[in-house]
This record gives C-alpha cells, sequence and structure tokens, in this order.
C-alpha cells in the first residue's frame, strides 16, 4: 500500500491520509472498474509535472493539453485529475487499467508502472525516522530568531518592508507595448537592474498563492530589484514555515544564500547542507534521508542567485539541482535579480518553473509608507509631499522600498542639518546619502569598536561634497570608491576577506554566515544598495587624472550595466575635465567637436540621444545644457523606441532649460498617460516644456484621457504651439471634448489631429464650439474618429461659417447621401477650405456627384475621395468637375471601382485643364499597350 509520507508532499498540501491520492480526483465514472480506479489513483500520485508526456501518450493533442493547463494554472492536482477526466470521457469503455499503462510505456514512463509492483520503499516519516524531525526543529529554531542578515548601525525608520511584500505572478502572454509601461509604476532601468524588460503580463498573488506554488511546481524562480525585499521573502518563508503557518507539508526548509563563502565553494551534495548543527550523527542521517529521497519533502530556498560567480550559474552543483539532475524531487525557491533571471529561467525550463516578482511598492504604498516616516510633524510632511511631486525623478525611486527609505532618511537630514537645497538628481541625492552616513556614523561612538574610530573629530561639521571631509574619513572613502569599482566591473555585490580594521563609516554591512563551515564565522559586506556601490564607483573615477578618466569612461559607456555610473559620473565631474569632447567623439564615433557631436547625435542613435539627455539632466547646469544641445536641430523625432517616463521627465527638462524652441514627434514609443504627465512637470519660472514646443506629435502612444487632459491643461494659455497631434491615443470622447474647450481661447494653434480616436455623434460638442470660436486654426484631421452621418452633418452645419479652416480630412468616417448635402452646403458657404480629404467614406455614384457639384463654387484645390464605392457615373461627375473648375489642382481616385473603359474621361479632363497638377489613378485603370489614348505626365496610377 502507498506510505502516508513522503509521496503525500506532492499533493498540494491536502491532509495526510493513507491514500491521499484519492483526494485529487474530482469525478470519477461510477460504472468504472476498480482496477483502472486504482491504477489511476497511483498514476495521480507519482506523475507530478510528467502528465503532459502521459497526456501526449494518450493521444490528447496539444490543444487539450494547453486547455487543461490554462482551466488550472496554478494547481497541479486539478491538472492531473483533468487529464483522466477527459480521457475516460473521451474513450469510454476503451479508458481501461491495460490502456493506461500502454499509453505510460509508450511515454517512456516506465517508472509509474514499476513503482506500482515495487510501492515498499523506505518509509522516511516521521515515526520511522526521528532524526528528520529532531534536524527540523534545529532548523526551525534558527529561522525563528532574530534576522542574520546584516550586521551594521544603520537602521531605517520606519522600516520599509515591515508590512507586506507586493508579489506578482508572470505569465506567458506578452504585454502589449502600452501595457508594458501602463501596468508598470514608475521605474528608472538603471535602478531596476536589467538587461531587458519584463514584457509579460503579471497577476497580484498573495502569500497563500505563492505557497501554492511552491507545492505544485518544482521550481519557482523569485525576480527582484536591488532593495526590493528578496531576502526578506526568502527568509519570510523560513519563518512561517517555523512557526506552523505556510508550508508544513515539508519536513524540512534548508535556507543557503549564495553569498556566503561556504555555500560558493560547495562541490558536493554534503557541502550543502548546515554543518552547525551540534549532533553529527544526526547531520549524516539526515543528510542520507534527503539523497536517499532524492530530495523528496525538502524545499531549498536559494537567496542571490546573482551572486554566484558567472561560471557556477551554469556549471557547477547549484546548476545541476536546478535543472533537476540532482535532488530531482525537491521543490526550490530561488531568488535573483533581473540580471541574472534570463540566464535561471532557460536553466530550469525543462522543470517548467514559474515565475513569481516582487514589485515593491505601489503609488499608494508609497505614500502610506511617506505618512508612517513624518506622522509626527505636519508641516514637514507637507513639504516632502511638495518636494516628491516637484522631482518625480525621486519619487519615482521610491517603489522600491529600501529606496524610500533612503529618500525619507536624505530629507530629513537636509531639513535637520540644513545641508542646502534639497536633492533633484539622483548624483546629489547619493552624495547627500554619503555625507548624512559618515556623519550618523560620526555620532554613534557606542557603535562598533570605538578603536577603530578616527580620532579628532568630536564636533564634525556638516560639508557640501565628499572632498571637503576630514582627511581621515575621505582616506576611507577613497578606498571604498576603489573597491566599489573594481565590483562594477565584475558585476559583484558582495566582498569577502574585507580587514577588520577598515572603517566602512556605515555605507557598508557586514553580514554572517548562515550555516559556517568550520567553527569561525565567515562574515561578507556588501554596499547598502548597489546604486550606492555605482555612485562609489563613479567618485573613484572622478578622482583620476583626466586622461584616466577619459580612457575609463570610453570602456564603461560600452557596457549596459555601468549605465548608472557613467551618468554619476556626469554628475559628480559636470563635463568640466579636458578631453570630454574627444571622450565622446571616441564612445559614439562622431566628430571630436562637441557642437559637431550633437548635431548628429539624434539621427544616428535615438538610445544614445537619450542617455545624453540623462546626462545633462545629471549635471543639471544651464549652461551645460545649451552648450550641449545648442547644435542639435530642434526637431527631434523619437520612432519605434520605448520611452520611459523617466525618459520624458528629462526630456521636458532639457527642453525648458534650453530656451529653444522645440519639434517633438514621438512615434510608437509607448508612452502613456504617466510619460505625457511628466513631460510637463518639470517647469521653470511657471513655464513647461509645452512653453517651449511649436509642434508636439504623439502618433500609437496610449496616452489615453488622463494623458489628454494634461496636454489640455497647459495648453490653455500657451502662445507657442502651432501643431498637435494626437493620432491612436486610445481617448474617449468625453477626454476629446475637454481638449476642444481647452482650445477656445488659443491664438496659436493653427493645426490639430486627433485622428483614429473614437469621437461618437453625440460627443461633438467641443468641437463644434472649437470650429465655431477659435480663429487661429487652418488643419484639421478627424480621419477615423467614427463619426456616424448625425455627427457629421452637425459639424459641416458648424464648418459652414467658419473662415480659417485651410484642411480637412474626415476619411474613415460613415456619410449618407444627408451628411454629404450638408458637407456641400457647407463647402459652398467656406471660402477658405482649400483640401479635404473623403477617403473610405462609403461614397457612391449619388454622393460623388452631390459633392462634385457643391465644389464648383468654393476654392477647393485638392480633393480626395479614394477607396470609395462609385462607378463610371461617379467618375463622369469628377471629370465635370475638373475640367469646369477654376482653381482644382489635384484629384485623388485610387482604389475605387473603376478600370480604363470608366476613366477615359478623366483622362481628358486631365489634358483639358492644364491647372490640373496631379491625377491618381488605380493600376487597373492604367491604358492597354495597344491603346491609342494618351496618358499625361500628371496622371499616377497606383
Amino acid at each position: 500500500p502507498l506510505q502516508p509520507y513522503p509521496c503525500s508532499l506532492t499533493l498540494a498540501a491536502l491532509p495526510l491520509q493513507p491514500y491521499p491520492c484519492n483526494l485529487i480526483i474530482k469525478s470519477m465514472d461510477s460504472a468504472a472498474d476498480s482496477e483502472t480506479s486504482a491504477v489511476i489513483s497511483h498514476f495521480s500520485a507519482e506523475l507530478g509535472h510528467d502528465w503532459k508526456r502521459l497526456g501526449r501518450g494518450l493521444k490528447l493533442c496539444k490543444t487539450d493539453l494547453d486547455g487543461i493547463e490554462y482551466a488550472n494554472p496554478l494547481v497541479l492536482a486539478d491538472q492531473i485529475s483533468d487529464l483522466f477526466d477527459l480521457w475516460r470521457k473521451r474513450n469510454g469503455r476503451n479508458a481501461t487499467a491495460e490502456a493506461l499503462k500502454a499509453a505510460a510505456q509508450s511515454a517512456g514512463l516506465d517508472k509509474l508502472i514499476a513503482s506500482m509492483a515495487d510501492p515498499g520503499q523506505t518509509d522516511y516519516s516521521d515515526h520511522r525516522f526521528p532524526e528528520v524531525s529532531k534536524y527540523s526543529k534545529y532548523l526551525k529554531g534558527t529561522y525563528i530568531s532574530d534576522l542574520p542578515l546584516a550586521n551594521n548601525d544603520q537602521r531605517w525608520e520606519p522600516v520599509p518592508v515591515a508590512e507586506h511584500i507586493s508579489l506578482s505572478l508572470v505569465t506567458n502572454d506578452d504585454l502589449t507595448r502600452e501595457e508594458e509601461i501602463e501596468n508598470t509604476w514608475i521605474m528608472w532601468d538603471a535602478v531596476q537592474d536589467t538587461a531587458r524588460p519584463i514584457k509579460k503580463k503579471k497577476k497580484p498573488i498573495d502569500m497563500k498563492k505563492v505557497e501554492q506554488l511552491i507545492i505544485d511546481f518544482r521550481v519557482v524562480v523569485v525576480e527582484g530589484a536591488p532593495g526590493i525585499g528578496k531576502s526578506c521573502l526568502a527568509w519570510k518563508l523560513g519563518v512561517q514555515w517555523s512557526k506552523g503557518e505556510l508550508l508544513t507539508s515539508f519536513p524540512l526548509l534548508i535556507f543557503l544564500r549564495f553569498r556566503d563563502n561556504s555555500v560558493q565553494s560547495a562541490r558536493d551534495l554534503g557541502d550543502l547542507f548546515p554543518h552547525s548543527h551540534p549532533d553529527q550523527k544526526t547531520q549524516t542521517a539526515v543528510q542520507s534521508w534527503i539523497e536517499c529521497n532524492l530530495g523528496k519533502g525538502c524545499l531549498l530556498v536559494l537567496d542571490g542567485y546573482d551572486e554566484l560567480p558567472p561560471g557556477a550559474q551554469t556549471s557547477s552543483i547549484f546548476s545541476e539541482i536546478v535543472r533537476g539532475h540532482l535532488l530531482p524531487q525537491a521543490h526550490l525557491v530561488v531568488t535573483s535579480r533581473p540580471s541574472a533571471v534570463v540566464n535561471l529561467l532557460d536553466l530550469c525550463k525543462t522543470q517548467e518553473p514559474k515565475h513569481v516578482e516582487i514589485t515593491g511598492f505601489t503609488e499608494a504604498q508609497v505614500w502610506k509608507y511617506v505618512h508612517r516616516a513624518f506622522h509626527q510633524d505636519e508641516g514637514q510632511l507637507q513639504a516632502f509631499k511638495k518636494y516628491l511631486e516637484c522631482h518625480p525623478i525621486v519619487l519615482g525611486l521610491m517603489y522600491v522600498p529600501l529606496n524610500a527609505a533612503i529618500v525619507v532618511h536624505v530629507y530629513q537630514g537636509c531639513s535637520r542639518e540644513r545641508r542646502g537645497p534639497t536633492p533633484r538628481t539622483m548624483t546629489e541625492l547619493y552624495t547627500m546619502l554619503v555625507l548624512s552616513l559618515v556623519y550618523r556614523n560620526h555620532q554613534r561612538p557606542h557603535l562598533g569598536n570605538s578603536s577603530n574610530r578616527h580620532p579628532g573629530n568630536v564636533g564634525m561639521e556638516p560639508v557640501d561634497s565628499l572632498s571637503d571631509l576630514s582627511s581621515c574619513y575621505h582616506s576611507s572613502i577613497v578606498w571604498m570608491a576603489g573597491l566599489a569599482y573594481h565590483g562594477c566591473l565584475e558585476d559583484r555585490l558582495v566582498f569577502h576577506n574585507i580587514p577588520k580594521s577598515k572603517e566602512t563609516l556605515g555605507l557598508m554591512q557586514s553580514v554572517p554566515e548562515l550555516h559556517p563551515l568550520g567553527v569561525t564565522s565567515s562574515v561578507s559586506c556588501n554596499f547598502l544598495h548597489k546604486t550606492l556601490q555605482e555612485y562609489m564607483a563613479a567618485y573613484h573615477i572622478s578622482l583620476q587624472s583626466s586622461c584616466e578618466q577619459v580612457r575609463v569612461l570610453d570602456n564603461l559607456s560600452r557596457k549596459p550595466q555601468m549605465k548608472m555610473v557613467c551618468r554619476f559620473l556626469t554628475g559628480l565631474t559636470k563635463l568640466q575635465t579636458k578631453g570630454w569632447c574627444s571622450t565622446l567623439w571616441g564612445l559614439f564615433g562622431y566628430p571630436v567637436s562637441l557642437l559637431d557631436y550633437a548635431q548628429r547625435f539624434h539621427a544616428r542613435d535615438l538610445g544614445c540621444l537619450t542617455e545624453l539627455l540623462h546626462w545633462v539632466y545629471e549635471i543639471h547646469q544651464p549652461t551645460v545644457v545649451n552648450t550641449v544641445l545648442a547644435g542639435i536641430n530642434k526637431e527631434l523625432v523619437f520612432e519605434n523606441t520605448t520611452l520611459s517616463p523617466f525618459d520624458c521627465y528629462v526630456l521636458g527638462y532639457c527642453v525648458v532649460s534650453s530656451g529653444s524652441k522645440w519639434t517633438l514627434a514621438f512615434n510608437r514609443c509607448g508612452i502613456g498617460s504617466k510619460g505625457v504627465e511628466m513631460l510637463l512637470t518639470y517647469r521653470e519660472n511657471g513655464r513647461s516644456a509645452l512653453s517651449n514646443l511649436t509642434k508636439l506629435r504623439f502618433w500609437e502612444n496610449p496616452i489615453q484621457d488622463k494623458g489628454a487632459q494634461c496636454i489640455g491643461e497647459a495648453i490653455k494659455n500657451n502662445d507657442c504651439l502651432t501643431e498637435l497631434e494626437l493620432s491612436t491615443g486610445e481617448i474617449t470622447p468625453a477626454a476629446l471634448n475637454q481638449l476642444c474647450f481647452s482650445l477656445h481661447g488659443n491664438n496659436t494653434l493653427t493645426s490639430l489631429d486627433i485622428s483614429h480616436n473614437n469621437l461618437k455623434d453625440a460627443d461633438i460638442l467641443g468641437l463644434k464650439q472649437l470650429l465655431g470660436k477659435n480663429r487661429s486654426l487652418t488643419r484639421l484631421n478627424l480621419g477615423l474618429c467614427g463619426i456616424g452621418p448625425a455627427g457629421l452633418t452637425e459639424l459641416c452645419h458648424t464648418i459652414y461659417g467658419n473662415t480659417t479652416l485651410t484642411a480637412l480630412q474626415l476619411a474613415g468616417n460613415t456619410f449618407n447621401i444627408q451628411s454629404v448635402e450638408a458637407l456641400g452646403q457647407a463647402i459652398k458657404g467656406n471660402k477658405s477650405l482649400s483640401e479635404i480629404n473623403l477617403t473610405k467614406c462609403c461614397l457612391d455614384d449619388r454622393s460623388i456627384d452631390c459633392l462634385c457639384q457643391s465644389i464648383m463654387e468654393c476654392v477647393l484645390k485638392v480633393l480626395n475621395i479614394c477607396s470609395n464605392p462609385f462607378s463610371a457615373k461617379g467618375a463622369g461627375a469628377v471629370a465635370k468637375l475638373m475640367k469646369n473648375h477654376q482653381y482644382i489642382e489635384e484629384v485623388w481616385a485610387w482604389n475605387a471601382d473603376l478600370e480604363f473603359k470608366d476613366v477615359s474621361c478623366l483622362l481628358d479632363a486631365a489634358r483639358v485643364n492644364k491647372r490640373i497638377k496631379k491625377l491618381l489613378l488605380n493600376s487597373s485603370c492604367r491604358p492597354p499597350e495597344d491603346s491609342t489614348v494618351l496618358v499625361d505626365s500628371r496622371v499616377e496610377f497606383n
């Protein structure tokens, strides 16, 4: 008979029963024989993630198997149950035990049949193997004690991850471009520390769902940015397991940190397990239990996979465990920074891992944390809120809990010690952080070894830069800067063998090994945050000679992981070092002149241009902005390149600070409402980026209602913008109406494009009033706005009295004869309209004839009636218009239901009226080779 343990460990934490498999069988055919049910019950207990292989052996197609997985994405037991239900339903009386065994053999799952013949494997339950219970109690005592993660004098108040950790399950469904931007709160790409953005849809989950994932799937990969709470989550799993709150189906949970020397140096399974247990006999017995049982019943929590040396990530005992070659029955939770997740997921892809991301604070949780931090001082709370609203780059950092604590700490230090203005850039923020930590460390002589403290520093005065620190402190800063620089080059965050005599001034934390080898506990060190390490690395470079700075930057700028170091370096040096021009030339292959470099920058690499703008922002000096950007042609077109909200904010800063007039175009850049808001957030003397823009174009960017509202508010009193394009912006009729109301008093806008947005018949009041009151608009594009005949009729009545509109695009909207007649009357009464686009407007012969008669009495020069279902009769009306109209210059009529015999009149009209500059027809209208009809050069066949 099946033993209650450890087989039951795979049954989704169900209560232990002598025959636990029966619990996962949802429905059984009452007429089925007992032998088939017994085989199904046994296979259900042993099958695990091989259920798809068995399904293929049962002749189920891929669609069936995918449907089962889609219906039960989280519960393995339900997937297996549905598999057998579907098989029995499909095969009826042929669903026998023999057929099931034959399918298992054909699928290469002989082990299922063998296990039925020999069920009497060793029983490792607690009453038969008490060492497991004894060792489990020892581990629980270790995990439930005080968190042995860090030993330093920095305590962030309030603790940023004290309440909860936000988690999301990363699915296999790709995000759309707009979802990629809008589903993620503001994130700085360098802080996120990823070589590739996660472009998968995510579903928020709680710890109970995580527990279910761990039970149902062998490998769960937990991804998160530095400081976001990966180690806290890993430790939390251990603590809740120890308290019996989670994962109680696992008798052993072994927590291993990859940063520890004892873990990194492991060569076999015996090296992995804790060696600090006082009873060596118990230690040896448990190791044998784990190995003999292939890891079944054991949960390994592996923290910090990215901290392994690169070679060990793909070729070591750990990679063998992750692949399932060692301890194939053990379950794994592996945490990692984004930089190593791609390789990690690829390594264990045969195990069908589940991917969980720690998403950090939401915007609401950031403000909740801020309220906790300043709950005793309402005035400072409001001041800090205003500070964050004015500096969205700083606000965006706070989605990482540790960053939130750092920002609060620096702001409180600035307010308390009056160090000067609050930080605006990342460089300023981390400069103040380092100074604050040094000052804080100085004020705590009771912490640490007083013999390591520098003498003669009582009453230390606050300073504004690292170079102003006393020599004893600055020497420690220089030493740590060198350590940080070499660590960044090697992508190393953890440092071993740091001499105890070295003073880290609170910038680093020391972490004792969790399960050390031998008697003496080894200690590793790391900077408080990866970004702090990058800042210190940049400071190390800034201390070098000019030539060395140029050489180092030239090398580092080609490495994506060093992007933040380069930004900090520009912020620290202000581009004042000799040789920067040649550095830029060597960096991007442009001429030595900085001006020439800037002139050619945007045309070659939009990614490099975006990075240049971030450099300029970090320098934060208007004179440098003008110097660097003076040579750029002030028409920047970003196309098919994703721009984050931060990129938009930095671009807005550069536009405002340059003092020049700009044209900005964003084509398929994934800019959502947050990006628009950030572009217009930066203000100087009350003026936003829109005050320096003459043309602003968004094409296929999901700016949505909120983005349109931001533009509408900024444009009310604008005296600069002349062209605005919001095509395919997913803007609702109500928001479009509001935007049109905002333009009533504008006297500079001449072109408005709101095409490819849904503007219904009943929601064009704002547009009607705009056409009636605005006296500057000359071009209006309403193409593919979903306007029907009733709405077009109302719109045409308004156009009748307009005296400024010269070009009107109504392509893709639906006309009937009544709305065509209204348009004809509007054209007659309007003395300024010279161009109209009616492509795909459902215009038949009658509509074309009515339209042409109206055009006879106006000044129209360009008529576009492409892709309309008119025939020879409509072509005749157009030909008559071409012959007799004294202003018409272009007629576009391709993709209509016309052939050569239908358009001879149009060709004749083009020859007669020499004012016609272009006639565009279908290629099917081209005269045959034997035709004697002469085709004028002004006629084009598409």
